[in-house]
């Protein structure tokens, strides 16, 4: 049996770490042996375990230590192994893939944080450091992290502050106190306000329909939305009840579908088009409310991006894919909470920018979409089941009603 040591630290029991670890060795073929396991006395202590792990081939111990190393596992082993991408776009076949969790990687006997934190890139050694680059990005000749040792990766740990977040588990259900959820997100936005992050609103077309806009537009024009990510039909739906007071042809005021309504998102692309673009419509007076209207005025930046579904679209969409991606990972810089807001593609698709430090909340009337978002492993994530219209009305409730203060006596 060839042979192993590695070493864990953290809150590893009570985040779930050390249990899943023992599962990863055994489901591996392995066997395990605890040389080492101090327990931290109190909650705010750290434990240390020290482990020998045992295989019988070089393949299998080397399978399991790279699991073990997305644990946080680490090893008195060499520098973790390089190779030059063999051309443009193209990895050498053994190169590490990064997950969403802070990695650093062994160079010159130093471990190196990784930069550009992002799941599923390669991991390129640019100036003496590793950094998250996709694939179609990686230049021919540049250094290549191999999967194996020398790769260090820290999982969350259950927080230790008291809040909801810190709480909050990822099950997904329709039945979780929303109440509770949606004061620990009002709580975050506020924390990320004083840390000097972004606020960033993933936004689906859902919450033009569902009434929802009208408490977005608050919390725009009250500060509280620093960027908006969406696509072609959440914009077009909210200009369209601001050219025409309807969305999806169905009347605002009275919920009532009109005879050819259908056409009237494409009126309202038309128009806005004809101008030039959503700022040249707020400019020249087609567009006074709305969701699009707001972030114009308040200078808040966002970006569309488009797919093969799109009407029009919009001047504003980017249409190509990767440089949309581009746009979307620029713009997600800084951020501190991300709030996903019925939208399944955009939703996934910004989670998969994001890297786990940054607090995420995914709302949807279907589970699907909270439950692929809280499998990516961050324990930083609250998915809720309800109605987004509900959501947005209660937290802006939360973020805008001023705080009672105690009367003195």
């Amino acid at each position: 049996m060839l042979q192993e040591i590695v070493h864990l630290e953290g809150h590893i029991v009570d985040s779930d770490i050390l249990r899943r670890a023992f599962a990863r060795i055994v489901e591996g073929g392995g066997e395990f042996e605890v040389l080492e396991f101090v327990i931290g006395r109190t909650n705010a202590d750290t434990s240390t375990a020290r482990l020998a792990i045992r295989a019988a081939t070089p393949e299998s111990l080397d399978s399991i230590l790279e699991g073990l190393s997305y644990l946080g596992a680490s090893s008195s082993i060499v520098d973790a192994a390089l190779a030059p991408a063999e051309r443009d776009g193209i990895l050498p076949d053994e190169f590490y893939s990064t997950s969403n969790f802070p990695t650093w990687v062994k160079l010159a006997g130093k471990w190196v944080q990784a930069a550009e934190q992002k799941m599923d890139c390669a991991l390129v050694v640019q100036g003496g450091v590793p950094t998250c680059v996709k694939q179609r990005k990686v230049r021919a000749g540049e250094a290549v992290v191999l999967r194996g040792s020398g790769v260090r990766v820290k999982p969350p740990e259950r927080p230790r502050a008291r809040s909801g977040f810190a709480f909050m588990q990822n099950d997904v259900s329709a039945e979780v106190n929303k109440g509770l959820a949606i004061r620990a997100t009002a709580a975050a936005m506020r924390e990320a306000r004083t840390q000097g992050s972004k606020i960033v609103v993933v936004a689906g077309p859902a919450i033009v329909h569902s009434g929802g806009d009208s408490a977005l537009v608050q919390l725009v024009r009250a500060g509280w939305i620093d960027v908006l990510l969406s696509g072609n039909a959440f914009a077009a739906h909210d200009l369209e009840k601001s050219i025409l007071h309807t969305s999806l042809g169905v009347c605002q005021m009275s919920g009532r579908a009109l005879e050819g309504g259908s056409r009237n998102h494409l009126f309202a692309i038309n128009a806005v088009n004809r101008a030039g673009g959503i700022a040249g419509a707020v400019r020249a007076g087609i567009v006074r409310s709305g969701v699009m209207y707001e972030v114009v005025q308040k200078n808040v930046p966002f970006v569309l991006a488009g797919s093969i579904r799109d009407d029009g679209p919009l001047a504003d969409v980017i249409t190509d894919t990767l440089k949309a991606q581009e746009a979307y990972a620029e713009a997600l810089r800084g951020a501190g909470v991300c709030l996903m807001l019925a939208s399944a593609l955009h939703a996934i698709a910004v989670g998969n920018l994001l890297p786990a430090s940054v607090r995420t909340v995914c709302v949807d009337m279907s589970e699907s979409v909270p439950t692929k978002l809280g499998n990516r492993g961050t324990m930083q994530a609250i998915g809720l089941v309800t109605d987004v219209g509900y959501f947005l009305e209660k937290l802006a409730s939360a973020l805008l009603t001023p705080t009672p203060t105690r009367a003195h006596p």
